[in-house]
């Protein structure tokens, strides 16, 4: 095999494992948003669901963070802290007020199907990545699926309207934090330990302050373990490496593209599982935010092996 054949062959297995990577964060994004939904709408209020999953991740990644606490990349704080709080406790309080706010759904929609847009419009200003023309007719699919929901919404009853402007404002946070990890270009497993390490230390004196440490005392231990397990463990820890893993190999248009995957699972567990009503616009939105991911990666794809060629 030519020097030439050999280096190709490694860009694809990269890439590969790279797509299944991010293919798992969607994954567990899908479930972890009818898990949330369950959490605010029983006996949870949204602040502890960033406690118990940034509490979680921090304790568990601490020793990690320690051991790496050299690569920590000081002489660009401003760009660190702007990471850690885009995927942190902001971000996740306020996306978990929005769905009090929304159904299983329409969170879905405007939170994962938006995220992928997001990222792309913030990579293609602040990182310069290029993006190709299929990329625009993907992302102009995806805000049509968004306009879907909001119009119906607003000749309806308007009553979720709110929650839908708490969600996007959440799928922004997210989109910052994709690219400002790219443009960190930090090491996934030590990106992950400075967000759940660095909001565990924040919501100390917020819990306190709030009494939730109290309230949490008084909620039923099944429900804490589902939340710590799926918050904490799955979420705040195995997808946010992964995550972290796909950007800085694909890049973050790429990598955030197929996040809005994760809407379809949302959407069908929380129909399902926990009884949410849908309508034609809910449907709709889907089937518009599906259509634009693919097309999105398409482009990509045909981009890789022009390149690779």
């Amino acid at each position: 095999m030519s020097q030439e054949q050999s280096r190709f062959s490694g860009y694809k297995e990269s890439s590969a494992r790279a797509v299944l990577a991010v293919l798992f964060s969607a994954s567990v994004w899908g479930v972890w948003l009818p898990v949330t939904r369950l959490g605010v709408t029983s006996q949870l209020q949204p602040i502890d669901i960033s406690i118990l999953r940034f509490f979680t991740a921090g304790a568990l990644l601490l020793p990690v963070l320690w051991r790496k606490r050299s690569l920590i990349p000081w002489g660009h704080w401003k760009l660190m802290l702007l990471m850690v709080m885009a995927a942190g406790t902001p971000y996740l309080t306020i996306f978990a007020y929005g769905m009090r706010l929304t159904t299983t759904g329409q969170g879905a929609v405007l939170g994962p199907g938006v995220t992928g847009t997001m990222s792309l419009l913030l990579g293609a200003l602040w990182l310069k990545e290029r993006l190709l023309r299929r990329q625009w007719i993907g992302t102009a699919l995806t805000l049509a699926g968004v306009a879907v929901i909001v119009v119906h919404e607003a000749f309806a009853s308007g009553l979720h309207l709110v929650g839908f402007a708490l969600v996007l404002l959440a799928s922004l946070c997210w989109g910052t934090f994709t690219v400002s990890s790219r443009a960190l270009r930090i090491e996934p497993l030590l990106g992950t330990a400075l967000i759940g390490v660095g909001n565990a230390l924040l919501l100390i004196p917020i819990g306190l302050i709030m009494h939730r440490f109290e309230g949490l005392a008084t909620v039923s231990p099944l429900t804490l373990w589902i939340q710590i397990g799926y918050q904490g463990v799955l979420t705040g820890v195995l997808a946010l490496i992964t995550y972290v893993y796909a950007v800085n190999r694909l890049g973050a248009a790429r990598a955030a593209s197929f996040t809005p995957l994760a809407p379809v699972i949302s959407t069908i567990l929380g129909i399902w599982w926990l009884n949410d009503p849908y309508d034609v616009a809910v449907i709709a939105g889907l089937g518009l935010v599906v259509m634009g991911v693919l097309t999105a990666n398409s482009s990509f794809t045909n981009s890789s092996r022009t390149n690779a060629n």
